[in-house]
């Protein structure tokens, strides 16, 4: 994104025990083959860390695998869950780690009972972040293959519209309630339609992204002024950025609570302004959604250039 510029605001309208290289906001460093996201709140959360970190750490022991979680404040947009990221080097591995969560999670049901954010005592409740090139094969044609999963296990599955882009690495929430039993048969079978797709080009980019916003302090939230953010973007990738319909630009303003245009620029007829306003919590989330749609579509309309170019050399 060229010349990048934001606007001057205007009045008016607890550690998860990983260690590694320093990571960049938004992220999680990823060395293996295989990757699977769970939302946890706060109460999971400190379920599945453990008392000094032993939970955590006997979960990495036994499966062979990494689990890392957002910081405290470090949250999915729409909720109040961090991203716990797990990574193993097989399907198989990934499966016990979430049999060892679904495991905590029954534990903490029964310790604490019931919540909304994590179901009852025999109908559990697991959100999971799924790319969305994955949610087709969960799914199925017609939806058969989510109505027979459903049939067979016994258990609720819903899925959420994707989130902070087009590609096929948006984020879709997939939410499962019911048993214990039935919760590994469905994680079982959504581990199994990511890792399908674990040699794609994009896979790596969504392994290590968690998409997580900041809580900001109150007196920051609580601010009743409006503040603008703008910047430029070229006019090839307007499409991609805005979505078919405005679709794109309507999803981001609905998650955000902001209002975002594009307009034209005067004398520039190559690139167009990309305008964000709001409370500047709201703005600053806006802006890292519709980058990440502007991101999607400089990587698609690079691989249509791409392929268009292999094609006429021929």
């Amino acid at each position: 994104m060229k010349g990048s510029s934001i606007g001057s605001a205007s009045k008016g309208g607890e550690g998860n025990g990983s260690s590694g290289p320093r990571k960049s906001p938004g992220t999680t460093n990823v060395s293996m083959t295989h990757v699977m996201k769970f939302l946890a709140g706060d109460a999971l959360a400190s379920a599945i860390i453990g008392k000094g970190g032993a939970v955590i750490t006997q979960i990495r022991t036994n499966c062979n695998a990494k689990l890392a979680l957002t910081d405290k404040g470090q949250v999915f947009p729409s909720t109040d869950c961090r991203v716990l990221t797990a990574q193993a080097n097989s399907e198989e591995e990934l499966n016990e780690v979430a049999r060892q969560i679904i495991e905590k999670l029954s534990e903490l049901v029964k310790t604490s009972g019931a919540s909304e954010a994590c179901g009852s005592d025999g109908e559990l409740k697991l959100r999971t972040l799924v790319p969305k090139a994955a949610v087709g094969g969960i799914i199925g044609k017609g939806g058969a293959a989510i109505k027979q999963m459903r049939e067979t296990s016994g258990a609720k599955i819903s899925i959420g519209e994707a989130v902070g882009g087009a590609g096929p690495g948006a984020e879709q929430m997939v939410t499962v309630s019911g048993p214990e039993e039935a919760l590994q048969t469905v994680i079982a079978e959504v581990n199994r339609q990511i890792q399908l797709l674990s040699s794609e080009a994009w896979y790596s980019t969504w392994a290590a992204s968690t998409g997580c916003i900041t809580h900001m302090p109150p007196y920051v939230m609580e601010d009743s002024r409006g503040f603008a953010l703008s910047c430029v973007v070229p006019n090839r990738l307007v499409g991609g950025l805005i979505g078919r319909g405005g679709s794109g630009t309507k999803e981001v303003q609905m998650l955000t609570g902001t209002k975002i245009g594009i307009r034209e620029i005067p004398d520039d007829p190559d690139n167009r302004s990309l305008n964000i306003a709001g409370p500047l919590a709201n703005t600053c989330a806006a802006y890292m959604l519709m980058m990440k749609r502007y991101l999607d579509s400089e990587a698609q309309s690079s691989a249509a250039n791409t392929t268009a170019t292999k094609g006429s050399s021929r």
